[in-house]
């Protein structure tokens, strides 16, 4: 089986002030604004779908945290996105 790719879903508002992805889904009910590291994984999304690309690119700046343990909460974080209708899978 290929591993699923995400891209950010069409008409997603975002803005980037002060390191803070705030985002707006098409239908325009609800501000989410995400952490540093919700950021990031956000800003990947422009040239990564794979969540262990994205994964890959956090460890560069976070060596700290492990690989596995990164993919898993990006993982996870996409999840949560695809639930709020800010990213679908492809």
């Amino acid at each position: 089986m290929l591993p699923m790719g995400y891209r950010r879903a069409d008409g997603v508002l975002s803005e980037v002030l002060d390191g803070r992805a705030m985002l707006v889904a098409a239908e325009g009910n609800e501000l989410i604004t995400l952490n540093p590291t919700g950021t990031a994984v956000w800003g990947a999304l422009e040239r990564d779908d794979d969540p262990a690309a994205i994964a890959a690119r956090l460890h560069e700046t976070r060596p700290d945290v492990a690989l596995d343990v990164l993919e898993a909460d990006v993982r996870e974080f996409l999840v949560e996105l695809e639930g709020a209708a800010l990213v679908v899978r492809e």
